[in-house]
């Protein structure tokens, strides 16, 4: 017994390499293999890893240097020449396994490295090659050794791997892995403790990086805080920084949303200005400048204007907004701009709706025009179907002098047709009021015909808000939304959904959000809409836009969640992925289960 468990700690003996044989063809263990790598050898098979192929997946070259990269160069670079004469491989892995660094001094062993795809740009994550340093060490969590026969794959037997997990000093996060590879002959007790040694001091160096960092948005923060009369938010990854005057000239709700606004700055190189209307009924602008440390970004700071409105401490009385038809919410936000459009057609000023798409442009030049037209007559032509008879027909409306005319989303208009739209309008401008006409445009990018020559015709330019800025509106919106949806049927929601839907940026706004609510009126006509009933775009909070393949695989993983009432273990069986995975993908995807 002795000899065997001698034989087990060497690795590639000949009865490790027959307790693999043994699970490989039975799925039992031979208690002498270690727990860490019973555990891996059965996510390895659950993911059916090839027993005998190499084949981790090539996700390109590494361009530009990581954060965990730029802070681990010192010590990979003394470590490097400590082990000049060692027949060592230095790898550095972010924390999904993708192998971002590469450091040997020995030829025979960059071949052999080479020749089994452990080089960077490759993945050594679990899923992809099974039981290794690296992959096995992201899914424990811990620092793992994984030697000779313990490997999944026996095309890397003849390596001994020790791998340990890189941490954020800070937040705790997962960021890599540091790996020290050997040939089995070569390999000896002090690996471990070397791979162990470095990602500790990596972690040290994080931590001094992430602290100059912080002192630099720290000190841009102080001099803009030297600006009389204006607040002043300072953010990073980590970190959100809001002077006195700020605390004491938004109340709670208006720094909410303020946050809230300061995300769509948050991570940008260039100065950027946003302008968010405020649950107070504040209009704020927000000039937001980045901090670097260095040249690494470290933060960005905004300073806060009130350019209109009420100031909250005031107390003064709302305006006044007429009941809108077609459309729903109550939130200061949406009853600025409903007032603004609503005055605009009193007075028969012809103005310019700006938003991103899905905003509810339309919808609200329909109910303005449903509210003060006697007539009714409400025509849209959409630039994007502008042809040869398409001015003759605005002008033909223009002649008729009565209803309202919109020009739908005109930033897509070309040079020539603009020239001919501006001409019309300038012939009808001595007409008004009797047809009134709106313009309905993108915010970005820029037609910089129709700003020379038609928004001179327009009187007020109108910003509609994204849904993600006036997210209270939802407790009336979702339920206006699927009355119109589910006609003759009670269809409520429940506040656990509704409170699910308010955690989305919804970056296709409200055109998204009815899109949502049909698929699920589709399935349950009435009744209370559950948590459980949302499709799986709802159960994400990413900001960012996912390609088609990702929406897919989001979907995939909600459903096998909810299958499986949120096992996450059954889920990813079922799903072909690791543990680990499955943890990235929730995470990556922002998915929320209240399972």
């Amino acid at each position: 017994m002795d000899d065997r468990r001698t034989a087990s700690s060497r690795g590639d003996s000949l009865v490790l390499r027959q307790a693999r044989d043994l699970f490989l063809s039975s799925g039992d263990f031979d208690p002498l293999v270690r727990e860490p790598i019973q555990a891996s050898w059965a996510r390895s098979s659950r993911l059916r890893v090839d027993t005998d192929r190499l084949d981790p997946t090539y996700l390109g070259p590494i361009d530009e240097p990581s954060p965990l990269a730029l802070s681990a160069a010192p010590v990979l670079s003394a470590l490097a020449d400590e082990l000049a004469n060692e027949s060592v491989s230095i790898i550095l892995t972010d924390a999904h396994g993708l192998v971002l660094q590469r450091a040997c001094s020995d030829q025979s062993l960059i071949r052999e490295l080479d020749r089994a795809y452990l080089s960077p740009g490759f993945s050594y994550a679990e899923e992809q090659v099974g039981t290794n340093g690296i992959g096995t060490a992201l899914e424990a969590g811990v620092p793992t050794m994984v030697t000779g026969s313990e490997h999944f794959t026996g095309r890397l037997g003849g390596f001994a791997c020790a791998g340990a997990p890189i941490h954020h000093p800070i937040t705790g996060a997962l960021l890599g892995v540091l790996d020290l590879t050997s040939s089995v002959a070569h390999s000896n007790a002090l690996l471990m403790y070397c791979a162990r040694s470095t990602a500790q001091k990596i972690e040290q160096q994080v931590l001094a990086r992430a602290g100059a960092r912080e002192l630099a948005l720290f000190r841009d923060y102080l001099a803009a805080c030297q600006h009389p009369g204006s607040g002043v938010l300072a953010l990073s990854k980590d970190l959100v920084m809001m002077n006195a005057q700020a605390q004491q000239r938004f109340d709670p709700a208006d720094q909410a949303a303020l946050l809230a606004r300061s995300a769509d700055a948050a991570g940008q190189s260039a100065p950027v200005t946003l302008v968010t209307d405020l649950p107070s009924g504040l209009v704020a602008r927000m000039d937001y400048r980045p901090a670097f440390s260095g040249a690494e970004l470290a933060g960005g700071v905004l300073r806060i204007q009130v350019q209109s409105g009420l100031d909250s401490s005031t107390g003064a009385a709302p305006m006044t907004v007429p009941v809108m038809p077609g459309l729903a919410g109550t939130s200061a936000t949406w009853q600025r701009v409903c007032h603004a459009v609503d005055r605009s057609r009193q007075s028969g000023s012809w103005v310019v709706l700006e938003g991103e798409a899905g905003v509810g442009k339309i919808a609200l030049l329909r109910s303005v025009n449903q509210l003060r037209n006697g007539s009714g007559l409400f025509r849209v032509m959409d630039a994007a179907e502008a042809g040869p008879a398409w001015l003759d027909t605005i002008s033909d409306e223009l002649e008729a002098g009565a209803g309202s005319l919109v020009v739908r989303r005109a930033h897509l208009l070309d040079a020539e047709t603009v020239s001919g739209l501006s001409n019309l309008l300038l012939e009808h401008a001595d007409q008004r009021p009797g047809v009134w006409v709106a313009l309905t445009m993108r915010s970005e990018p820029r037609n910089p015909a129709v700003d020379a020559q038609l928004l001179p015709h327009f009187a007020h330019t109108i910003e509609v808000p994204a849904l993600r800025h006036h997210l209270e509106d939802m407790h009336k919106l979702v339920p206006h939304l699927l009355g119109r949806l589910n006609r003759g049927n009670h269809l409520t929601i429940s506040s656990s959904a509704l409170a699910q839907l308010m955690r989305l940026p919804w970056l296709g706004n409200v055109e998204q959000l009815r899109r949502v609510l049909l698929r699920v009126a589709q399935h349950r006509r009435s009744g209370t809409i559950q948590l459980d009933d949302l499709p799986g775009e709802c159960r994400a909070t990413t900001r960012r836009r996912l390609t088609q393949l990702e929406s897919l695989e989001r979907d995939a993983v909600v459903k096998a969640l909810v299958i499986h009432r949120g096992n996450k273990d059954k889920a990813a069986s079922d799903l072909g992925m690791s543990r680990a995975t499955i943890y990235r993908k929730i995470r990556d995807y922002g998915i929320v289960l209240t399972i």
